[in-house]
């Protein structure tokens, strides 16, 4: 099929487009530096990333992102490195990305909210070689620093009037400074569409986080599926308010909007007080509302604003009441999906159901036309329609999900039983072929929009020199998806308040892992093999003995609360 212009318009388009475009796509762009450079050619001038009152065109972050190539390069940076990021949103971060990729060396995503011992995990499991630094985020790594003797030097972005960098024991560059560099080393950029685009760490299915290693293939495609089904054009504005560690923000809405020639404006963080004032201003056409983003703008005095937008889809995951209050109070289009770090967002709507709203909420979507799921039960049979099961995927198209999970060939195995991966989720399909996500099989907590290894917390309490044996749990929350529970057995002779585990928490852990809900208890239920049986647990719900933290403040961080 010969495309003058890509992604195609179809008149008429009902559904997603053929898998044949899907795979056009991955002709033409086989990676993500690839994509960058071509994007650069078609668009030229035309602006792509907005950030407060700084503007790229296509153009430009093409050429600034070859500089940065060539500071890379002259710092000692080479094909293959792992290069991690440990930055707030900013233009910046999304520069460092695209170079790391045109290097030929491995992008790796830390979450900004890591501390201690979860930053020094995330950072030698991937074993990273290099990082780059937001400065606000300097007091982070200088606590754990002497750790990481896998890191051999930093690129520090912001701020450079501070006497801390001083201080740092390894050898450090200014990004800005890097950004000026104008050589041209002889590089060799990432070039085929089964090559490494990510290592992002994801709670997985059991046992420890696991640093996932996406293809560029998988988000080439996922941005294509994520266009197909929000409608998103040239003309089209994406609103990026997530945090770019995450596949959400990086692949399905950065990577989505320059493979659509469309206009990204980035902000730091979401802030409900400023949400409707950005979206009349820039002209936003797109977001993603993910975790208890809807709930926080149903708290705020209704306004007009609210109503003036014009025509705004957002990708949302959230419960029956939220969505229908959504669509009601802000006349949203609505659409949903199904994914994860491991397969990107292989199921959702099309768009013209989305826009004639005929995408009643409760539902997935439809199986996109680059991968298959079934339903399987625990022997491994596919289960009929209406069945509840775990949720498998496999790609129809070679390298559409992810490569492996990083240094464990084990667990990587183990997820591709019967050569399906295994999501650890519970759903079924309808008649319809729509997918219904029932609940979590994996041994995983939904927080906020963050994925949370139940291990690993876990892991952490037992390290307080006063818990003798810690479980963890996920309990119901007023604003959807789950909040924290640990149930803690004391050591023998140890009195401990609900407030000394917090502040242990608030001390070691990222703050979206602290439990909000503590029980403490004699001893915990497990079977003849001694395997805790946390399920038991769950049924007793919020007991009268559980202590709810909601509203503590901790003097252990300051400005931390529940």
């Amino acid at each position: 099929m010969s495309i003058e212009w890509f992604p195609p318009i179809l008149e008429e388009k009902k559904g997603f487009y053929p898998q044949d475009i899907y795979e056009e796509a991955l002709q033409r762009y086989p990676t993500v530096a690839e994509l960058v450079t071509r994007k650069a050619e078609e668009n030229g001038d035309k602006i792509w990333l907005i950030s407060g009152e700084e503007k790229y065109s296509f153009k430009e972050v093409d050429r600034l992102t070859d500089n940065l190539v060539a500071g890379f390069y002259e710092m000692g940076m080479r094909s293959g490195d792992k290069i991690a990021i440990f930055a707030l949103n900013s233009p910046q971060w999304i520069f460092s990305y695209f170079a790391i990729l045109k290097l030929g060396a491995i992008p790796v995503t830390v979450n900004t909210a890591f501390i201690k011992e979860p930053l020094i995990y995330n950072l030698k499991a991937a074993e990273a070689k290099y990082l780059v630094l937001d400065a606000r985020l300097l007091e982070a790594y200088r606590e754990v620093e002497e750790e990481l003797d896998n890191i051999q030097s930093l690129v520090i972005i912001g701020e450079h009037q501070n006497e801390s960098f001083s201080k740092l024991h390894k050898k450090y560059q200014f990004l800005e400074a890097l950004l000026t560099v104008t050589s041209n080393p002889a590089v060799k950029a990432v070039e085929l569409p089964k090559d490494p685009c990510a290592m992002i760490l994801t709670s997985g299915t059991t046992g420890r986080s696991k640093v996932v290693v996406d293809s560029n293939a998988q988000f080439i495609t996922t941005a294509l599926f994520m266009l197909d089904v929000g409608g998103v054009t040239g003309d089209s504005v994406v609103y990026v308010y997530l945090p770019l560690f995450h596949i959400m923000a990086l692949d399905l809405a950065t990577i989505s909007s320059l493979l659509a020639n469309a206009t990204m404006v980035l902000v730091e963080k979401f802030s409900p007080a400023t949400f409707w004032d950005e979206i009349k201003k820039y002209h936003i056409t797109h977001f993603h509302a993910v975790g208890p983003i809807l709930e926080m703008l149903f708290k705020l005095p209704p306004s007009s604003l609210e109503q003036e937008h014009g025509s705004l889809t957002a990708i949302a995951y959230s419960s029956k009441e939220v969505w229908l209050e959504a669509k009601r109070r802000f006349n949203l289009s609505l659409t949903g999906g199904y994914g994860s770090t491991e397969v990107g967002i292989p199921i959702s709507s099309p768009y013209d159901i989305v826009v004639a709203g005929e995408n009643p909420p409760g539902r997935c979507g439809l199986v996109g036309p680059h991968v298959e799921a079934r339903i399987m039960d625990e022997q491994g049979h596919f289960l009929p329609v209406g069945r509840t099961g775990e949720i498998v995927v496999r790609p129809k198209i070679p390298w559409t999900i992810f490569l492996e999970y990083y240094g464990m060939p084990q667990q990587t195995v183990e997820a591709f039983k019967g050569l399906w991966f295994h999501t650890g989720d519970a759903g079924y399909f309808d008649e319809a072929g729509y997918l219904y996500f029932v609940d979590r099989v994996k041994d995983a907590i939904r927080r906020r929009g963050e994925n949370i290894s139940s291990y690993d917390v876990e892991q952490l309490l037992l390290k307080d020199p006063q818990v003798a044996e810690a479980t963890v749990i996920p309990a119901p929350s007023e604003v959807g998806e789950d909040e924290v529970m640990a149930v803690i057995v004391p050591k023998v002779g140890e009195t401990i308040s609900p407030q000394d585990i917090i502040d242990y928490c608030v001390e070691n852990m990222p703050f979206f892992w602290v439990p909000r809900y503590i029980r403490i208890v004699g001893g915990l239920p497990r079977t003849p093999t001694g395997r805790i049986e946390k399920f038991k647990l769950q049924n007793e719900g919020l007991t009268a003995d559980t202590f709810d933290l909601a509203g503590y403040r901790s003097e252990k961080r300051k400005g931390f609360k529940h």
